[in-house]
């Protein structure tokens, strides 16, 4: 069995978006159990499809999660740093970067100055972030929570 999209949990945590990692792992995941049947003489057992299939596709976008991962996880925790993520965003390098990287469904960027410059300005909107943001609101809805 060969878990694929979003059953496999290929979807970005940032967006949601699947529908391309779906069609993708399910076309790599195929194309791997055709080439391990070796021509219908074989089926594939659930650890040749984990070697081949799971591994390349890792190996392909792997990165790419590990980015998203890291994003949500610096700028969507709280005001202060989804403020951080607004300013950002007026970067045209920033810009470009989220556009070729949702294009081409893999991180772009590869212009060591600018990431560098980057991390700068990041570190700096986030400290910006920090120091004028409004604190989270507490959240308790304590009737909901006791249905």
């Amino acid at each position: 069995m060969a878990l694929v999209g979003d059953a496999a949990g290929y979807v970005t945590k940032c967006s949601g978006e699947g529908i391309y990692f779906a069609a993708k792992s399910g076309r790599m995941a195929a194309e791997a159990i055709v080439k391990l049947m070796e021509g219908g003489k074989r089926l594939p057992t659930q650890t040749e499809i984990e070697r081949t299939y799971i591994a390349d596709y890792d190996k392909l976008y792997g990165p790419t999660y590990t980015v998203l991962d890291i994003l949500q996880k610096v700028f969507y925790s709280n005001n202060g740093a989804r403020e951080a993520f607004v300013e950002l965003c007026n970067s045209k390098y920033v810009q470009q970067v989220t556009f070729d990287s949702y294009l081409y469904k893999k991180v772009q960027g590869n212009n060591p100055l600018d990431d560098l410059k980057l991390l700068g300005e990041t570190i700096g909107c986030l400290i910006k972030g920090y120091a004028i943001a409004e604190p989270d609101a507490e959240f308790s809805n304590p009737v909901e929570s006791l249905k």
